[in-house]
């Protein structure tokens, strides 16, 4: 319809239909050499480019010329190599040279929080997340070689400690309330600067003023708070980090030595702490033991996850003292313990801030050292506690102790000389409720003690909250007790 054109259109001088002349494919612009919108794209991309000169085949419709990245997503810069969010400063470039994704997207958030992002942050930025990536891979323990890449304090510089804290909370390594807790411990502002908190808190005694933005709103009271128990000294604590940390053989057991970790404390100052710390999940792979030659109670071995630890059918034992095994989920499946044997030298404690799941499962405690005294078991969940099967065959077992908005208890078998505390949110006790739990109370279904099938009439007739068991222990002391939150 077009005087010189070359084929059926309605501009002069198009090679092809057209509605622009000088175009040479089906255009609405002219000189565009692709079924563009623009002239003078050069490239012929999967979408129709609102931009000319876009020389790479993106799989969107990008908005800018020259992106020579071949993105998933709409590029807003050119060649992608920063994206500005501030008209001064951008990412660091560094970034990119990051291996892991998850590590990059947590820095980049930390930027785009951040109220400072000068060129002092922008290299602070990028050696915590460089740190964090050396951190933060898949690790497979099966032996004391596997104990690779421990951090302490003193590894860790101080210019880069509130970067690092940030990532990592942004990359969920801390649990799903880690967001909570680094403000209350570092401040809700971003500003370039707060770092080395962990240098001037010199004890764990010292943050625990912040346990109940971890939990949510559980913490210690005044009294037990004040204990020299909590009273370790950061510079004697140290972690074995991974992202997914998958511990044993599924074809040998393993054994894994961490002597040169936990040796011997001189003094009270001297107690140390190893902790074996998962920014994702823990699974145990076959049946391991981590070995100590000092089985002294002054010392803990901690296995923990910023998500779910998943303990089914393999069994775990520590030759040293106080074993701890903990998760940050906060969901119904954040801990496992199934099918499974656990044995600790000294104390044993298991806590979520989701929920504890165990059936099946034998705890044996107190049976390290020479002359050692009865130990402890102490389970926590902060919202639910659900046993289906658990014996404590084989341990010298002086406390039990177990806290969660709701317990529920079916075929546990507590031992004569164990002095049971059990703590829901209301205190209340209920039979037989296994299948339908009261919620905010403890649920009782086949529990005993020294062989005694627990029922209402073995129970006084204290209020809610203050509930004592008629059967004592040797020293005159209810056997079980009922508590509220």
């Amino acid at each position: 319809t077009v005087a010189d054109d070359t084929t059926d259109d309605t501009v002069a001088d198009d090679t092809t239909d057209d509605t622009v002349s000088d175009d040479t494919t089906d255009d609405t612009v002219a000189d565009d050499t692709t079924d563009d919108t623009v002239a003078d794209d050069t490239t012929d991309d999967a979408t129709d480019d609102t931009v000319a000169d876009d020389t790479t085949d993106d799989a969107t419709d990008d908005t800018v010329a020259d992106d020579t990245t071949d993105d998933a997503t709409d590029d807003t810069v050119v060649d992608d190599d920063v994206v500005v969010t501030d008209p001064i400063y951008a990412y660091p470039a560094e970034l990119l040279d990051i291996d892991n994704p998850d590590v990059i997207a947590a820095a980049e958030l930390v930027f785009d929080n951040s109220l400072v992002q000068d060129d002092s942050f922008n290299t602070a930025l990028v050696n915590a997340a460089q740190l964090a990536d050396t951190l933060l891979t898949d690790k497979v323990i099966k032996s004391s070689t596997d104990l690779t890449n421990p951090v302490s304090k003193a590894g860790i510089s101080s210019a880069y400690t509130y970067e690092l804290a940030r990532i990592l909370v942004a990359y969920g390594a801390i649990g799903s309330n880690g967001s909570a807790l680094a403000d209350a411990v570092l401040g809700s502002g971003y500003a370039e600067g707060e770092g080395g908190i962990l240098t001037i808190m010199g004890s764990t005694a010292d943050y625990m003023q912040f346990l109940s933005d971890l939990t949510g709103s559980r913490t210690f009271s005044d009294e037990d708070s004040t204990s020299s128990v909590f009273d370790v000294s950061t510079d004697n604590i140290t972690l074995i980090p991974g992202s997914t940390i998958t511990i044993g053989d599924s074809s040998e057991v393993s054994s894994v030595d961490v002597s040169n970790y936990l040796p011997e404390a001189h003094s009270n100052e001297d107690r140390k702490i190893l902790v074996i710390g998962a920014a994702k999940d823990i699974g145990f792979a076959g049946d391991t033991t981590f070995t100590n030659s000092n089985d002294v109670e002054d010392h803990a071995l901690v296995i923990g996850s910023a998500d779910d630890l998943i303990m089914d059918g393999k069994s775990l034992s520590y030759t040293g003292s106080n074993l701890a095994l903990g998760a940050g989920g906060t969901d119904s499946d954040s801990m496992y313990l199934v099918n499974t044997t656990i044995t600790a030298g000294g104390n044993l404690a298991a806590g979520t801030l989701g929920t504890l799941n165990i059936s099946n499962a034998n705890f044996m405690v107190g049976n390290g050292g020479s002359n050692s005294d009865p130990d402890n078991v102490y389970l926590y969940a902060s919202d639910l506690i659900q046993v289906n099967g658990l014996n404590f065959s084989g341990s010298r077992l002086d406390d039990v102790y177990m806290e969660a908005i709701t317990i529920n208890l079916n075929n546990v078998a507590f031992p004569s000389t164990a002095d049971v505390m059990l703590r829901s949110r209301d205190g209340t006790l209920h039979f037989d409720t296994y299948a339908n739990k009261v919620v905010g109370g403890v649920n009782l279904t086949n529990v005993s003690h020294g062989g005694t099938t627990l029922a209402r009439d073995h129970f006084d007739n204290g209020p809610a909250g203050h509930i004592d068991s008629t059967i004592v222990l040797p020293n005159g002391t209810p056997a079980v007790k009922i508590r509220g939150q």
